[in-house]
């Protein structure tokens, strides 16, 4: 997506990453040159998520939902369904294609370190304009616009779940204004909800509550989320683990990235069935008889855990020689030269400190650059 200056995915799988075989004849020479020249990245393409993604498709007749955007295109999704389709706009296919590519080897490094805090939509699928077959079965369940022409190109991952209910109360009752909190409560649009985690920019502390106050894209500043009493300095640490996983693994740069707030269905072995299931004993003596819990739980998508996610991988490059590409992504990331105590502090518990002393350095110089001309 685009700057922004004002301000199911990757657990840690037990099972290998498998090579996804691309049969040659069906596939076009410039595409396999193109596959062949980025070194296969498509190896990254999990198996077990291409069965849940088709599996998903043979249900057409629900119609897509538009949940996201960006400068490159929009974000659609199914209820119910873990996958998410991203259609870009006319001229911007390349981009998406490599937001495919980068996906992919990213993908691959963070797997690679299943105690990682920060998760990573898995990578489904890449839908060619040519595709008559996929466009047929899907273009009338999206929705029509005539400034957006179909069919484009599609990048299919794994969708990020919206933060629960309880949380976008939380901020509504926190940071709408009162007289609109009940609408924004009752928004459709509201639902779609993750948090872009912003620790190095907080609001002006004169700023008024927004009257175009929107919870889809939220901006979430650092006073905000220490208002709101979260864990920043856990959050500053798991960026600066994801980065040094990116950076030195995948020799991705990271440029324009995002980190944000969102859910994951949790179906780990934490919680007492009574619990997981929102259901007490006497309800679940009333099941019938050799009832499958287990997929009662799988299915359960209001029992969420929140986490911090990274997307967006459109503007990435292989591992530059300076430090741009980090500092203009300086929303996001702890910086130094901050006034308050708390800020200094994100900045030495995680923030940057993964990178070498010339990549800090330039880090500093910016800064103090920008300290000057305010």
């Amino acid at each position: 997506m685009g700057r922004r200056h004002n301000p199911d995915n990757h657990r840690g799988h037990s099972h290998p990453i498998a090579s996804v075989l691309l049969q040659e004849s069906i596939m076009s020479d410039g595409l396999q040159q193109d596959v062949i020249a980025n070194n296969r990245l498509l190896e990254a393409l999990d198996t077990a998520s291409f069965a849940v993604f088709h599996q998903a498709q043979q249900d057409v007749e629900a119609a897509y939902q538009k949940i996201g955007f960006g400068q490159w295109g929009l974000i659609f999704a199914k209820p119910g369904r873990g996958f998410v389709v991203k259609v870009a706009r006319p001229f911007f296919s390349d981009g998406l294609w490599e937001d495919f590519l980068s996906h992919l080897r990213l993908f691959k490094a963070l797997s690679a370190h299943s105690e990682s805090e920060c998760r990573i939509p898995r990578v489904f699928s890449y839908v060619s304009k040519e595709n008559a077959g996929w466009w047929d079965m899907n273009k009338l369940s999206l929705p029509p616009s005539s400034e957006f022409p179909l069919p484009s190109v599609a990048l299919i991952t794994g969708r990020i779940l919206p933060l629960p209910k309880a949380i976008r109360h939380a901020l509504i009752d926190k940071f709408c204004p009162e007289g609109l909190r009940e609408a924004a409560k009752s928004s459709q649009m509201n639902k779609d909800c993750v948090a872009r985690i912003y620790l190095g920019c907080r609001r002006r502390s004169d700023a008024l509550l927004s009257p175009n106050f929107s919870l889809r894209n939220f901006n979430f500043c650092l006073d905000q989320m220490l208002d709101l009493g979260l864990p920043v300095k856990h959050y500053a640490r798991a960026m600066a683990e994801c980065l040094a996983i990116f950076h030195w693994e995948a020799h991705i740069d990271g440029y324009d990235i995002e980190f944000v707030l969102g859910s994951e269905v949790e179906i780990s072995y934490t919680t007492h069935v009574t619990q997981s299931l929102g259901l007490d004993v006497e309800e679940l003596e009333k099941l019938p008889k050799q009832s499958d819990i287990e997929v009662l739980r799988r299915i359960d998508f209001q029992r969420r855990a929140t986490r911090l996610w990274v997307l967006d991988f459109n503007l990435c490059n292989r591992f530059p020689k300076d430090a741009t590409f980090l500092l203009e992504n300086d929303p996001y990331y702890p910086l130094p030269l901050m006034e308050l105590d708390i800020d200094k502090q994100l900045y030495k518990s995680g923030g940057l400190q993964h990178l070498p002393v010339k990549f800090l350095d330039a880090c500093v110089k910016r800064e103090q650059g920008n300290w000057s001309r305010a």
